[in-house]
């Protein structure tokens, strides 16, 4: 039942085949080869980073972490510089303003959602729990928490929002709420009017 680890095993003159994997470990005699197969050192990206840096600066560098800017800071760096978000965003940001985002946020009665179309329940289906979908899920509940605030006390709403152009990142996924509302109201208008053709 014992075939080895070496392909030629079927020759029974060798002692892995003749003594077994156990007593083979103590070595074989001489005449045979006991090189190992060539092969190249297993690669991981703590490793890689180790023999660019050194040992030394690689620990010092786990030791004192750099302060790292929160996802919402950084997201919204992304969408300042990002050319593809802007010619995603229809080129928005060259004309408008803060004022306009407030505008048209407080007008809303009420907020479509802001997160991509895409099915989240059912069997096989729950992605509620994903980290993208929490995501989606708090900028949809901040973009509720300032079209109230908006009511109340709109001077310090448009001072906070102002600090670093933080309205921004708000704009941006505002924006995709408004395609997705408007791509909800077209889905309705056209079910509506294949229903009336049906009950002709």
């Amino acid at each position: 039942d014992f075939a080895g680890s070496r392909s030629d095993f079927v020759i029974v003159g060798h002692p892995e085949y003749n003594l077994g994997k156990a007593q083979s470990d103590y070595g074989y005699k001489e005449g045979w080869d006991n090189r190992p197969i060539p092969s190249k050192p297993g690669r991981s990206l703590p490793g890689d980073r180790i023999q660019r840096k050194g040992k030394a600066a690689y620990l010092e560098a786990l030791a004192k972490p750099a302060c790292k800017a929160s996802y919402k800071e950084r997201a919204l760096a992304k969408s300042q510089s990002d050319t593809q978000v802007r010619a995603r965003d229809g080129g928005r940001d060259a004309g408008s303003t803060i004022d306009t985002f407030l505008e048209e946020l407080q007008a809303m009665e009420k907020l479509p959602p802001c997160s991509p179309n895409r099915l989240t329940s059912g069997w096989a289906n729950d992605i509620r729990s994903q980290p993208v979908m929490k995501h989606y899920s708090a900028v949809q509940e901040d973009l509720e928490v300032l079209r109230r605030r908006l009511h109340r006390t709109p001077s310090a709403v448009k001072a906070e929002l102002q600090q670093d152009d933080a309205w921004r990142y708000y704009d941006l996924y505002f924006q995709q709420a408004k395609k997705n509302g408007e791509q909800i109201r077209q889905t309705k208008l056209k079910a509506n009017k294949m229903m009336e053709k049906a009950g002709e």
